[in-house]
């Protein structure tokens, strides 16, 4: 009798390995290296405005910039005789249409 349980304890483990092996297995997609220093690629970061003129026109820019070097473009109205640009320094320069500086003032 006990050869009969081992033998039947025997042929079902055998069948449960049998039948485990014959089961799909799950798709496991291996994971990426993770991004270090040494192995990431060389890219420089782009630039936050590819132009830099904030739709001014260059001679405009050239001029904000060796005036208030530094600051940034926060606002900028289209007016009838050109443009109104808005610091962030808190100044306001008045351009005419051929990026010639009319005048500036402090906005308090």
């Amino acid at each position: 009798m006990k050869s009969k349980i081992f033998m039947l304890l025997a042929l079902s483990c055998i069948a449960f390995s049998v039948e485990s092996n014959l089961t799909p297995q799950t798709n496991v997609m291996p994971t990426p290296a993770p991004q270090t220093p040494a192995n990431m690629p060389n890219q420089t970061p782009p630039a936050p405005y590819p132009q830099h003129n904030y739709g001014l026109p260059p001679k405009i820019m050239q001029t904000i910039n060796q005036m208030y070097p530094g600051v940034y473009v926060r606002d900028i109205d289209y007016e009838a005789y050109g443009y109104e640009v808005e610091l962030s320094n808190r100044m306001e320069l008045f351009f005419d249409r051929e990026g010639k500086l009319l005048g500036q003032k402090y906005d308090y």
